[in-house]
């Protein structure tokens, strides 16, 4: 009897211990759950390819290479959200099902788009189904529009740059270099900052009788700051070289040029957008470490001191709108920032490029709070998004970020207008409409950078004459 008093003993006691330990790393393993769910699927792709392609992979990765991510057999569908619970039943789905890569509203058009894993279609259109919400297939094979569009550094053979390609960081950082150095008399080239990767954060700026010192209004232009959206990129590029060149002989353009400073980033994200080309076609934020987490990156585009976490952010790292440990965190937000902070009393507009959806949109993101020059900026949008819609039939919707794409509170277009005061700001959704989404081929970025260039040279023909900013005999206003 006394030893089974004795093991009865034992066993409650080793039960208290199993509770209160139970209980002491249960907010531990919450924490832990939620990364592992993130990286549940890449791990995933990795034994996918393991089978498709056998052993040589093995052999690959004890050489040193790196697996790029595979998506074979994701898809992204088109579902039509009517109403914002709509949108909100897609976007919890999205979460539920750890799918927030590729999540992308229009509620002009009243759709989301949705990346569906290959392991998850099954349960994703019964829950499709049983919410009464009809979709359609957008992209049939993620990774199949990835290898058919996308190169990758082991596709380029040299770091030749080209207007009409997609490039590498180091392709465009050597052709900033070019043009700052054989066409000084129009071009300089600064670098604000430096990454966490140590890569060079650029400033182009382009103007007639330039000089270090700013002495004309600016128009303000950033391009890449999600890493995954290259025709932002190259657009940015094809304005500068229009600007530079003028293979047409505008006269307008030498008016422009007479009468403002254009200032260009036009890498906003250097690291993100140099890990799309090794490793993750599709990756959005930068590359900095997050502290006590194993997920990397802040989403750069809610890192701005205005309206900081609102709505549209997040706090937790893994996820793809991490808003980041604070405003401005990021040595590439804190770098722009400080430049901003000098000449906004110079800055008459700025235009931030992103990619897709074919939107021309004003402030705000973080509510539906409107600026006071409003019908102003919505004037202005109609001019720009005519204009570019006479080239080719390409059609935008316009309107606040709030209420034409979806809620994103600490955004660049809400910080510039709301905290800087520059009258004119824009966020451009560039092409296209969902059938290439992010992956946007190399045969419309010469089209692309045409139409929106024709947008934008509208718009600053029509506010440079009403404001008296055109300083040039090259426009004679009859």
């Amino acid at each position: 009897s006394l030893c089974l008093a004795l093991v009865a003993f034992v066993a409650r006691y080793c039960s208290v211990i199993s509770c209160i330990y139970a209980e002491f790393s249960k907010q531990w393993y919450q924490r832990r759950v939620r990364e592992f769910q993130t990286f549940q699927h890449y791990f995933k792709r990795i034994n996918l390819s393991m089978r498709r392609h056998g052993g040589w992979i093995v052999s690959l990765l004890l050489c040193g290479f790196s697996l790029a991510l595979d998506r074979s057999g994701d898809e992204v569908w088109r579902i039509r959200a009517r109403s914002a619970q709509d949108v909100d039943r897609v976007v919890g789905l999205a979460n539920l099902y750890q799918m927030e890569e590729w999540v992308e509203v229009n509620q002009p058009s009243e759709y989301v788009d949705l990346m569906v894993r290959y392991d998850e279609k099954e349960s994703v259109r019964r829950a499709l189904r049983d919410a009464k919400l009809p979709f359609s297939t957008m992209i049939e094979d993620v990774q199949e529009k990835i290898r058919r569009h996308s190169r990758t550094r082991r596709d380029v053979d040299s770091e030749e740059f080209g207007y009409d390609k997609f490039n590498t960081f180091e392709a465009i950082e050597g052709e900033l270099k070019r043009l700052a150095k054989e066409r000084s008399n129009l071009v300089r080239l600064q670098t604000i900052g430096k990454t966490y990767e140590k890569r060079d954060l650029y400033l182009l700026r382009v103007s007639h009788n330039i000089t270090k010192k700013i002495t004309k209004p600016i128009i303000l232009i950033d391009a890449g700051i999600h890493a995954r959206e290259w025709v932002s990129i190259s657009t940015c590029l094809y304005i500068i070289n229009q600007l530079i060149e003028n293979p047409s002989n505008d006269p307008y353009i030498n008016a422009f040029l007479d009468s403002y400073d254009f200032v260009f980033f036009p890498v906003l994200n250097p690291d993100g957008y140099s890990y799309t080309w090794t490793d993750d076609r599709l990756w959005r934020k930068n590359r900095a470490p997050n502290k006590n987490s194993d997920c990397v990156g802040v989403d750069l585009n809610r890192n701005w001191d205005f309206e900081w976490g609102g709505e549209g952010t997040s706090d937790y790292p893994c996820a793809i709108d991490y808003k980041g440990p604070a405003p401005f965190s990021e040595l590439e937000t804190a770098a722009v920032r400080d430049w901003i902070d000098e000449h906004r009393r110079s800055v008459v507009v700025y235009l931030n490029f992103h990619a897709y959806g074919q939107l021309w949109m004003t402030p705000y993101g973080y509510s539906t709070a409107k600026p006071s020059n409003e019908p102003e900026m919505m004037r202005y949008s109609k001019i720009a998004v005519d204009a570019l819609s006479s080239f080719r039939g390409t059609n935008y919707n316009f309107g606040p970020v709030y209420t034409t794409i979806y809620p994103a509170s600490s955004i660049s277009v809400d910080w510039v207008r709301g905290a800087e005061h520059i009258l004119i700001a824009y966020t451009i959704e560039l092409p296209d409409k969902g059938f290439h989404g992010f992956i946007t081929p190399e045969s419309e970025i010469t089209p692309i950078g045409q139409e929106t260039w024709l947008g934008i040279r509208e718009m600053l023909l029509t506010m440079g004459m009403e404001k008296s900013l055109l300083r040039t005999e090259e426009i004679v206003i009859v």
